[in-house]
């Protein structure tokens, strides 16, 4: 009951202070367009894309931050979480001031190149190059806070994490506006972000002696044992981000190498963003898994991983899949209501990225559990498995049918890699790929199919609509009709349990929303016919 209680408050602190944080972005990205070229935008994000590569030199050196912190402070050893966070500090204040030296040194030959090949145009080249700066100032800054920041997530306080993101997030959206008004151009996005991290990084450096009393730091923490444990962990789990970064990022620079244009990579842009903050809603139920499973790893309750992984695939899947059939259905009509005529690519896009981002997410509850468990060579395989199929899948693509070829590629290799992590995982918590499947995705597979069939039609009806209000409309309606059309569905199949219906009414507490009770009255009536057959 405590590690329930625990994950489900942690996911309503993550849920509420991700939600602002996603709102502001999608309303940014229109006015962001609306106050700059597509030509911009797509700079902004073929150079996002290879700060995120910059990122990699650390070999996964942070990714064990929060696991150990919560393996550490769970069995009160207070040193050892202050040999983390100084260890993890001092290794990435020397690979930032590394990283930013070199990386200097080859900003012009870099511009020069884009140049050459007629990505970037003469009037570009200098803001090209302002960025670049920028973006190797803001990855040292960032990374030396890093394991400061991480304690927040070790020690399973997702308030206080979501709370700093939701006021940091506020400074950006708020100097965004600032800088686009005042004449800054694409370069103003940088200064915004400047700006956010001032803000973040201040109070993470001081959250950790709040949160923990009496913490002390010093040079002494400083441990090879500690190094050691975190290059182990985090080699491994440095190959599941580059899957990250191809799956992505590389999309969207491959686009724009394809059609020679930076306009390209915007429209890429645009569907993907969407497609990414559509994918953040049931992310979210499983940011508080990795400390939970590491705190339950080191009590040795395998049963109650199981359970876990179980639960977290479920309830993730009662979101992703009928969020992904949404999108699916009506793309159109949302990329309408968002930003308006002539985005019918970013549309089709949405629609291909969506659906391998549902086989993305899926396997998340499961991976953040062997993470927890300290395998993190399952996340290092599968990322593996995704990486080289999307590389080998995308060119044959491209050739074969062009640029649809990029996202198609990108969706296959994201199922290729979950049918492997389905088999492996059997092994590792005795949880074989059919009951996983027929436990947690086939029956709101089947719940959201009536309102998919709904969202086409109305997408297909709506198609010549013009203006972003009735669009807007449209869109509300549809969801509203999906919505009704899945609970419905859902209701009548046998998804839900008895341990659902509790955690759900007594955990979450939505025995408190209007309506609840009515929606699983039918749900418990069928429980109990059940039961009075069985006895």
């Amino acid at each position: 009951m405590s590690v329930r209680k625990t994950l489900a408050h942690n996911t309503g602190f993550n849920i509420a202070g991700r939600l602002w944080e996603a709102l502001s972005s999608l309303i940014l990205v229109p006015y962001v367009l609306a106050m700059v070229s597509r030509a911009d935008f797509g700079l902004w994000g073929l150079l996002g894309a290879f700060s995120g590569y910059v990122a990699l030199v650390d070999m996964g050196f942070g990714s064990g931050f929060v696991k150990f912190i919560a393996e550490r402070h769970a069995r009160k050893e207070r040193e050892g979480v202050a040999s983390v966070i100084v260890t993890g500090t001092l290794f990435y204040i020397a690979l930032g001031m590394a990283v930013a030296g070199a990386g200097w040194a080859c900003i012009d030959p870099l511009t020069g190149l884009f140049h050459r090949i007629g990505l970037i145009s003469d009037d570009l080249l200098e803001t090209a190059r302002t960025l670049l700066q920028w973006r190797l100032v803001l990855f040292a800054a960032s990374a030396s806070v890093g394991a400061f920041s991480a304690v927040q997530g070790g020690l399973q306080r997702m308030g206080v994490t979501n709370l700093l993101g939701f006021c940091s997030s506020v400074v950006k959206f708020v100097a965004t506006i600032v800088f686009l008004e005042t004449g800054h151009g694409i370069v103003g996005l940088v200064y915004a972000e400047a700006m956010a991290f001032v803000v973040f990084a201040t109070a993470s450096l001081a959250l950790p002696f709040w949160m923990l009393p009496g913490l002390r730091l010093s040079f002494r923490d400083i441990r090879l044992d500690t190094a050691r444990c975190l290059f182990s962990f985090g080699w491994k789990a440095q190959v599941a981000r580059i899957a990250n970064l191809v799956m992505m990022e590389t999309d969207k620079v491959v686009a724009g190498f394809w059609g020679r244009a930076l306009e390209w990579i915007a429209l890429f842009e645009v569907g993907v963003t969407m497609a990414n903050k559509l994918r953040q809603i049931p992310v979210l139920l499983l940011s508080a898994i990795v400390p939970a499973a590491s705190d339950l790893e080191a009590r040795g309750a395998h049963d109650k991983l199981q359970r876990l992984y179980l639960l977290s695939t479920k309830y993730v899947a009662a979101v992703a899949v009928p969020l992904t059939a949404f999108v699916v259905g009506a793309a159109d009509i949302l990329m309408n209501a968002w930003m308006g005529a002539g985005y019918e690519m970013s549309a089709w896009v949405l629609r291909i990225i969506a659906v391998g981002y549902l086989a993305n997410v899926l396997p998340g509850g499961g991976i953040n559990i062997a993470l927890g468990k300290g395998r993190p060579d399952i996340q290092m395989k599968t990322g593996l498995i995704s990486t080289f199929s999307n590389i080998a899948l995308t060119i044959g693509l491209v050739y074969a049918i062009g640029f649809w070829g990029i996202p198609l590629g990108t969706a296959l290799s994201m199922f290729l890699s979950w049918g492997w992590f389905l088999i492996v995982m059997r092994g590792v918590l005795g949880v074989g790929p059919a009951e996983l499947l027929r436990t947690s995705v086939l029956w709101p597979t089947v719940a959201a199919a009536p309102g998919l069939v709904i969202c086409i039609v109305a997408d297909i009806a709506l198609h010549a609509v013009a203006g972003r209000l009735p669009n807007a409309v449209a869109l509300l309606a549809c969801a509203a009709a999906f919505a009704i059309a899945y609970l419905i569905a859902i209701r009548k199949t046998p998804f839900l349990d008895a341990y659902d219906i509790d955690f759900l009414e007594n955990t979450l507490r939505m025995d408190k929303v209007p309506g609840f009770r009515l929606w699983i009255r039918p749900v418990m009536q069928a429980r109990v016919r059940q039961q009075g057959r069985g006895w």
